[in-house]
C-alpha cells in the first residue's frame, strides 16, 4: 500500500467518528431545558415548604391564644366581652393574632374564631381556629 491511498483511507473514516456540531448544540439545548425545568419545579417547592412552615407556626400560636383564652375562662368564668388583638414572637418572627367573640346559638356559650396573619392589619390571616367558651363549667368546680 502506498502513503497516498493509507492517507484517503484515513480521512474517509475520520469523517464519521465523532459528533457534529449542530449534534453538540441540540444535544447542549436538551440539557439546558431539563436542567431549567428541574430548577424551576425545586422552586416551586421551597415556596411551598415556606407557606406550610409559616401556617404551621401561625396555627401553634392559634392554639396557644385560645388555651390563655380557656385558662382565663377557667378562672373568671366569664365570656368575652369585645375583641381582641396582639403581638406574639415565635420562631424568631413577630406573629398577630385577633381574637373575635361571636354569639352562640345556645344561651351561655361563646364561639371564638382565633386568626393569626403575618402582618398588622391582618386582613388576610394565614389560618384561623375557632373555640367555645361557656359559663357553666365553674358550677360544678366551685370556682368563686
Amino acid at each position: 500500500m502506498n502513503f497516498e491511498a493509507l492517507t484517503k483511507m484515513t480521512a474517509a473514516t475520520s469523517r464519521y467518528k465523532g459528533f457534529t456540531l449542530v449534534e453538540v448544540m441540540v444535544a447542549l439545548l436538551i440539557v439546558a431545558v431539563a436542567i431549567s425545568a428541574l430548577l424551576s419545579q425545586m422552586m416551586s417547592n421551597i415556596d411551598s415548604t415556606a407557606y406550610l412552615r409559616d401556617k404551621t407556626i401561625a396555627h401553634w400560636v392559634a392554639l396557644n391564644q385560645l388555651e390563655l383564652l380557656y385558662l382565663e375562662n377557667a378562672q373568671g368564668n366569664k365570656l368575652l366581652q369585645r375583641e381582641r388583638s396582639g403581638m406574639v414572637e415565635m420562631a424568631s418572627r413577630e406573629w398577630h393574632w385577633r381574637i373575635k367573640p361571636q354569639p352562640s346559638l345556645a344561651q351561655g356559650f361563646e364561639q371564638i374564631a382565633v386568626s393569626v396573619s403575618t402582618e398588622r392589619d391582618g386582613d388576610t390571616p394565614l389560618v384561623t381556629v375557632m373555640g367555645l367558651i361557656d359559663q357553666f363549667h365553674c358550677a360544678k368546680q366551685g370556682c368563686r
